[in-house]
């Protein structure tokens, strides 16, 4: 049996494939202790042969600054660097914008009395004494990690290997720069390092615990976790800081898996939740991703995908600023209490409780768990609210879901429109527990003509993480100008990739054969401060496909001004068997399983309720209709209409 669970805010979610049948649900999540929920997940089922997980315990321990207590080691003379940073602000001409503080307190910032040149050679070699003497500072400190971040170790880490192989003796958990992001602008470099160490604690911890529930239950001796790059590696082979977005990660996978299956190029990605919204894009089939990432404000260097989030999900917290407005998150009831109609002790108002209220859930069928809502609780706590807001109750909670969507909207154009794509010319694909409740409101919005609503789209992130390839990255700045030679270099740091690559996959019993590699090139005209990635061939003038490049996205080029490679990337992918998604087999037609009154901004009206599972393959149906799915409920508003794919999806049109 292959397993994937997917960690969120509020639920758990579980997708298992057994002798061809494919199934999900959902359980609530424990945010104390993260890993209860799995364990009892691995614990009811039988022969788990391959198992995959993709969690949030990485991001949530950054954002709520709960992790280790971290040591940060630097060259002399660069003690500041976490704190001075970039000049950069937020907001250009706001007095006062502040930054946010780095995970190491600066009393536990230390500097190491060693130096190289930018190009590796030893200005002042680390003696094993000051290496000595700085682990037992360190350790009198009270440090629980230590982040290595010394200048240029990049170009030569013999000095970070030394202190690393101190700090190993006294058993103290290490993350060095040189071996996590071996690349070139040390504030970039540290800070990515420091938030290694500051959840690789936690994280070790979570990860033996899972390992650990799985050999009990009789599972393999080692499992995968979700990327925040869009693949799957096992636990040794991944760092702790490569799970910052695991969880929504495995929403894109899925979906650029769908799309290249339904031959679609263009997508929004939209994953609605419990906590928070996701979005992405899919364009010319490919995800897009970034090197330049932040999570907290707090520079992120590794390849991830380009996801925004927002705090919008149907745990969010309805209230009334002291302006009077009404607003809608990021606060969340989570799991526990939850929202009001989980009648499990919550009092505040929710876009879950607005949606029951509206109509639009049905307090007997939610989200494919052993929740039943009671709609009875969510009264009261509107009540509350629209009084505050000085509405009548129907006001407040078309309101409530008015603003949320709102929220939504800005966090799409944000992932789109602020990146030059035109929503217009792609289709939403939405997912997660409430995606496919709001997704036609919000492509109606934007003029999006096309929603596709995927099979267990409530669990869809954990079918993306149970269908994602296996795969590793690699990186390392060069600096150097493209020419002949340089190409050489390139080659060989490329075949020292692959080897390491193709040894790791050995390891874990992988076929050579099944790997495939993805080289990439990160360009820029010597003397700017950014790049452009461009996929590499031998076989091409990578100057000139930069010249293009550039010239197409920025509309000019800089013909006098040759073309520096700043650094090489190295994706190794090894495919797992992909699924099947089952189609719909049913042919005749049946009436709707229920009816009822919805709230809409034209009053209440009585709409057909139909179970997705008991769909034909010629439906269709025009809005408003209500369809109940096992993990989510889809709207199809007026003005839509609603029909079935041939692979089970199902598909929105927008009049």
């Amino acid at each position: 049996m292959r397993v994937a669970t997917d960690i969120g805010g509020t639920f758990t979610d579980v997708v298992t494939l057994y002798g061809g049948t494919i199934r999900g649900w959902k359980v609530l999540s424990t945010p104390k202790c993260p890993d209860h929920a799995v364990a009892e997940i691995i614990r009811s089922l039988p022969c788990i042969s391959s198992f995959s997980h993709g969690t949030t315990v990485a991001t949530n321990a950054v954002l709520e600054r709960k992790g280790a207590k971290i040591a940060f080691v630097t060259t002399k003379g660069f003690k500041d660097l976490l704190y001075i940073a970039r000049q950069q602000r937020p907001r250009l001409y706001d007095f006062d914008c502040s930054k946010v503080d780095p995970l190491v307190n600066h009393n536990l910032c230390f500097e190491a009395p060693e130096r190289l040149a930018p190009d590796g050679t030893i200005i002042l070699s680390l003696s094993q004494e000051a290496a000595c003497n700085l682990v037992d500072q360190v350790i009198r400190a009270g440090a629980e990690a230590v982040a290595i971040c010394l200048l240029f170790s990049y170009k030569n880490p013999i000095h970070e290997i030394v202190l690393e192989e101190e700090f190993k003796k006294k058993q103290i958990p290490v993350s060095r720069s040189s071996e996590i992001i071996p690349e070139f602008r040390e504030f970039e470099r540290a800070s990515t390092t420091t938030i290694n160490a500051f959840v690789q604690p936690m994280v070790g911890t979570y990860v033996n615990n899972i390992r650990e529930d799985i050999r009990a239950a009789g599972g393999p001796s080692d499992y995968y976790l979700m990327k925040s790059c869009g693949g799957v590696a096992t636990s040794p082979e991944i760092y702790p800081v490569e799970l910052l977005l695991s969880g929504p990660a495995g929403g894109v996978s899925g979906s650029l898996i769908l799309g290249h299956n339904m031959k679609m190029k263009n997508l929004v990605t939209f994953d609605m939740g419990g906590t928070s919204a996701d979005f992405s894009a899919i364009i010319g089939g490919a995800p897009l991703w970034t090197d330049e990432g932040k999570i907290d404000a707090l520079p992120v260097r590794i390849p991830i995908l380009d996801i925004t989030t927002v705090g919008a999900g149907g745990g969010s917290i309805a209230w009334m600023d002291k302006g009077g407005a009404l607003r809608v998150g990021p606060q969340s009831a989570g799991s526990n209490p939850g929202p009001a109609c989980y009648d499990m002790g919550g009092t505040e108002p929710t876009v879950t409780d607005a949606n029951v209220l509206s109509g639009l859930l049905s307090p007997i069928s939610f989200s494919g768990s052993k929740i039943v809502l009671n709609c009875e609780k969510s009264r009261p706590a509107f009540n509350t609210l629209s009084k505050n807001a000085g509405l009548a109750i129907e006001e407040t909670i078309l309101g409530v879901r008015s603003v949320v969507n709102a929220t939504m909207l800005q966090g799409i154009r944000k992932a789109t429109v602020e990146k030059g794509i035109d929503v217009r010319d792609c289709t939403l694909l939405a997912f997660g527990g409430a995606g496919p409740l709001h997704a036609a409101e919000l492509a109606t919005s934007l003029g999006i003509r096309e929603i596709i609503i995927p099979p267990l789209a409530g669990m869809f992130s954990a079918l993306g993480i149970l269908l994602s390839d296996i795969r590793l990255d690699f990186g390392k700045s060069l600096l150097i100008p493209w020419n002949a030679s340089a190409q050489q270099d390139v080659e060989q740091t490329l075949d020292k990739f692959k080897e390491q690559a193709i040894n790791s996959f050995k390891r874990q019993g992988l076929k050579v054969e099944q790997i495939r590699f993805c080289p990439l090139l990160d360009l820029r005209y010597e003397g700017q401060s950014f790049h452009m990635p461009l996929v590499y061939s031998k076989d091409i003038d990578m100057a000139e496909s930069f010249c293009k490049a550039f010239t197409h996205r920025y509309g000019y080029t800089l013909d006098n001004i040759s073309v520096e490679i700043v650094s090489v990337r190295l994706s190794a992918i090894s495919t797992r068997e992909k699924l099947k998604l089952p189609g719909i087999e049913k042919q005749d037609s049946s009436p709707p399983s229920d009816k009822r009154k919805i709230l809409l901004p034209s009053g209440r009206q009585v709409a057909p309720v139909y179970k997705r599972k008991q769909l034909w393959q010629s439906f269709l149906a025009h809005g408003p209709t209500v369809i109940e799915d096992e993990g989510c409920t889809i709207f199809v508003p007026p003005g839509c209409k609603i029909t079935t794919e041939e692979n089970g999806c199902l598909k929105i049109t927008v009049s």
